[in-house]
């Protein structure tokens, strides 16, 4: 149960522990994680004010994350999401800013309470949290769990792929100065000195059945919580679709992502490695507000799929509209909130009359501003994961996106053109494969540069 370990007393002095936490707080490592930052503050000083106390979860939800009295960590796991990334973050600390560091900050997994180490080269990093925490309780050990469990370790190495690929840096990149036309307007704050945009891809939750059966689920409130907990009800009208029914108890299952975003992050960390641009990723089901103001983010997988992206305050021209309650989920599409005069005003599937399948789907990219000033927001999102792939691919093309630049030109001759953007592509599937994309038209977001 964490925050009721034994505590080990430091070898080291309040000073020197004290000093050692100022220059891990201003280091490049913490330098856009300001909750993370705040986390470990309050947990080296109120470890050394009272050494012999455990250090409570409450208490780091409501002092530190800023959450009511009522707060129930059975409901909202927010402390031990951002721990677990504290402890990450100070493992990446060790390995780039504080390798010369004699003091190693340990956070040991069931508490909350710092210890303090000496820093050798053959150090443990710190254990990873992998068991349920204290109150909530696990899947049984069934013929469906192991088949859950198996489709979570696939998912798991091919995340573990991606991360790989994703943080590899290139020895050759090309200056941004030689960057095509096309790609500049669209990739220069992303490439900008000291800019280090962060990938969120979209990874929705699901409720299963003990039959095995998935539904989506995400009630407003909920952050996020591990795989596995016991959920009594859907607590969502839409979790069901219309007719079907299922008993209880379902296990919340949130590791899960989308072949076409999994693709496209591939496709855009390899294309900001090779243009010489450091970067971050995160799964939208973990990532943190504090961390999406404080960078350039790339979203994968739209409004739809990510609460936080749906959730900022950006008027757009172009938008995600969820299907009808009742009809069939893959009802979703595109409004356009201004069409042109002989142009439609929504973008629907186009699907083969004999078999059902898509043949030509939509997806949108549109270039906003963050909600901090002077950050960007790129957000390549379809109406299947087909499309949020197409997306990621068009952006990364050379020849593409010369479509789109073309199109800006004549939009905005001899006017000024705005610094954000939404672009509406038609995209042609066979066999479950996005083939081409084609831009069908561009709008100019001026009412968004005085953001």
């Amino acid at each position: 149960m964490p925050g009721t370990a034994s505590i080990k007393q430091p070898e080291f002095s309040r000073d020197e522990i004290l000093a050692l936490s100022q220059r891990v707080l201003e280091s490049k490592t913490f330098a856009h994680s300001a909750s993370l930052r705040q986390a470990l503050e309050f947990i080296v000083r109120n470890g050394l004010a009272n050494p012999s106390e455990p250090i409570k979860e409450f208490g780091i939800a409501t002092e530190v994350f800023g959450r009511r009295g009522d707060f129930d960590p059975k409901s909202d796991n927010i402390v031990r999401v951002q721990m677990h990334r504290l402890r990450e973050k100070l493992d990446d600390f060790y390995l780039k800013d504080g390798r010369e560091e004699r003091i190693r900050i340990v956070i040991p997994r069931g508490q909350y309470n710092p210890e303090y180490v000496r820093n050798t080269a053959d150090a443990e990093r710190t254990p990873r949290d992998s068991a349920p925490a204290h109150g909530i309780s696990a899947v049984k050990p069934t013929r469906l769990d192991a088949r859950w469990i198996a489709i979570a370790a696939l998912v798991l190495c091919n995340l573990i792929l991606v991360g790989s690929l994703l943080r590899r840096q290139s020895q050759v990149a090309q200056p941004l100065a030689r960057f095509p036309s096309s790609l500049s307007s669209l990739w220069q704050p992303f490439l900008s000195a000291g800019s280090q945009p962060l990938i969120v891809f979209a990874n929705p939750a699901f409720l299963a059945d003990e039959r095995g059966n998935l539904y989506r689920y995400d009630p407003p409130g909920i952050v996020s919580m591990p795989t596995g907990t016991r959920v009594q009800s859907l607590n969502d009208q839409n979790g069901l679709a219309s007719g079907r029914t299922s008993t209880a108890p379902y296990y919340y299952f949130d590791s899960y992502t989308g072949s076409g975003e999994l693709v496209g992050a591939v496709k855009i960390a390899r294309f900001l490695t090779a243009h010489g641009g450091p970067f971050l990723v995160e799964r939208s089901r973990i990532a943190s507000y504090e961390e999406i103001k404080s960078h350039n983010v790339i979203f994968l997988g739209g409004v739809k799929e990510d609460r936080i992206l749906r959730q900022l305050p950006l008027a757009q021209e172009l938008e995600f509209r969820p299907p009808p309650p009742g009809q069939y989920p893959m009802g979703s599409y595109i409004q356009d909130m201004n069409p042109p005069t002989g142009r439609p005003a929504s973008y629907h599937f186009q699907l083969d009359p004999a078999t059902g399948a898509i043949q030509v789907e939509y997806a949108l990219i549109s270039l906003l501003p963050n909600v901090s000033k002077g950050h960007y927001l790129l957000d390549l999102g379809g109406l299947t994961t087909l499309g949020t792939q197409a997306a990621a691919d068009f952006v990364t093309s050379e020849r593409d996106m010369a479509q789109i630049e073309n199109m800006r030109k004549s939009r905005t001759a001899g006017r000024p053109r705005s610094r954000f953007f939404q672009a509406l592509l038609e995209v042609r599937v066979r066999d479950g494969v996005p083939l081409d994309a084609r831009c069908l038209l561009v709008r100019e977001l001026n009412q968004l540069d005085a953001w």
